[in-house]
């Protein structure tokens, strides 16, 4: 009678969960989904120091890139502007990745929110002097871009330890919503501010979005890994992420294509700011207006894909929409009329929200958590590649103006994509990503 008594409930329990599934639309449980990852204390942290970050790294940069350019009346500087805030993850990103691995993540965080604040404050003081040249920038933006490499090899393998890997891929989604809508906000208010109160008040409130972000951290918990940095084998460890690179086509794949899009694809934003005062005759607000339809779209799309993406379409979102944000680069370069690059940059941004919301997903689904620093540090420096774009695009401004150059740039980068497809038929075939094994025998090897 138990048996039977069992069986009936087991019954009855599989027709309401049957009944369940046909009751609640797909959105509606993706959206249960996005509630129940935000409800978890440590992620909503996380997040909200990302979203503060992010915010600061856009408003700053357009507003910068319109003020250097305003200064020197130079293509080239203003792109070299790009180059350095970004050179550093080429640099040093495996470095960070290594040590985000061996020391506590939470110390990474808090000190490279403490000196970027800093370093937007003591810029915003020194514009507000009038004394500011070329070169301050040039050194500040560097160093800004230091910490700025911490971001992805610390606080996102913290996003994936706080919420676990079965949400990862929503808590990927979230944070591309996120970072498409301050890429929204962020360029628009940049231009809003760097025309009303300036240059130095771009910095000011930079410096206190930063504050709050490193308020906010002080309350992230972490594994408890204690710092082990001076007992570790540097070199044996960086040689065990590359062994461990190695051994995964798909993570291989998703660094090619990330490179390729950083190096032909987001290098088109240093020429922005040119193209607007040069080509299009705006100033300072309609360059913001512009520079948010990306961000708007991105918006828009990252919400689509958090609602609606399953592990069965990451790798096709992230190639396709690869394609789609490169595409909006070619034909931006060719429109000569505002209200068409406002509407091109939007349709832009749906495919820059595939390709960002996917990139950290398939990294991090791919990857075991023991190697996820390092990994992910490796991916760093495959973003790093965007300097030498935007020193490619501005030394091809310089000769031949922005709109050429950018035209090169996309054809240059649709190839590329086009070779990637041939090579690594996996990303359209639509697999599951899974955790590729580790087969060394020594991931922390002591000295």
């Amino acid at each position: 009678m138990p048996a039977d008594i069992d069986k009936a409930e087991t019954l009855t329990s599989s027709a309401a969960a049957r009944k369940t599934h046909v009751a609640s639309p797909p959105a509606r449980r993706e959206r249960r989904r996005i509630r129940d990852t935000l409800a978890i204390p440590a992620y909503r942290r996380l997040w909200s120091i990302g979203a503060l970050i992010t915010t600061v790294r856009w408003l700053e940069m357009l507003a910068l890139g319109f003020f250097v350019f305003e200064l020197t009346q130079n293509e080239f500087l203003t792109a070299l502007v790009f180059t350095l805030r970004m050179a550093p993850m080429l640099l040093f990103g495996i470095v960070t990745g290594f040590i985000a691995d061996h020391v506590l993540r939470k110390v990474l965080l808090l000190s490279s929110l403490a000196a970027s604040g800093a370093i937007s404050g003591l810029m915003g003081l020194l514009v507000l002097s009038g004394r500011v040249e070329f070169w301050h920038i040039a050194v500040a933006t560097f160093l800004a871009g230091i910490f700025w490499a911490f971001d992805m090899p610390v606080r996102r393998p913290l996003v994936a330890e706080a919420v676990g890997t079965d949400k990862v891929g929503v808590a990927m989604g979230v944070e591309s919503t996120t970072m498409q809508a301050t890429r929204m906000v962020g360029p628009l208010l940049g231009g809003v501010f760097v025309a009303s109160i300036g240059m130095q008040g771009v910095y000011f409130i930079g410096a206190a979005l930063q504050a709050i972000a490193l308020v906010i951290a002080l309350r992230v918990a972490t594994s408890g890994m204690k710092s082990d940095l001076g007992r570790v084998k540097v070199f044996a460890n960086l040689r065990e992420g590359f062994r461990y690179v190695r051994s995964s086509r798909l993570i291989i794949a998703t660094l090619a294509v990330t490179m390729f899009v950083n190096l032909w694809g987001f290098s088109y934003s240093s020429q922005l700011p040119v193209i607007a005062k040069v080509e299009l005759g705006v100033g300072a607000v309609a360059l913001g207006i512009l520079g948010s339809m990306e961000g708007l779209g991105g918006f828009l799309g990252a919400l689509a894909i958090s609602a609606w993406a399953t592990p069965r379409t990451y790798t096709r979102i992230y190639l396709y929409g690869s394609f789609l944000f490169i595409g909006a680069v070619l034909l931006f370069a060719l429109s000569k009329w505002y209200p068409l690059s406002v509407a091109i940059l939007f349709a832009g941004g749906f495919g820059m929200a595939a390709f960002g919301s996917m990139q950290s997903t398939l990294m991090l689904t791919s990857t075991a958590p023991e190697m996820r620093g390092r990994i992910m540090g490796v991916l760093v420096v495959c973003i790093g590649a965007g300097p030498i774009g935007s020193l490619h695009v501005g030394l091809l401004a310089g000769l031949f103006g922005a709109p050429f150059a950018l035209i090169v740039i996309a054809l240059e980068g649709l190839a590329a994509l086009t070779l990637a497809t041939a090579l690594w038929p996996e990303l359209r075939r639509g697999i599951p990503p899974r955790p590729a094994p580790i087969t060394v025998t020594a991931l922390n090897p002591a000295s």
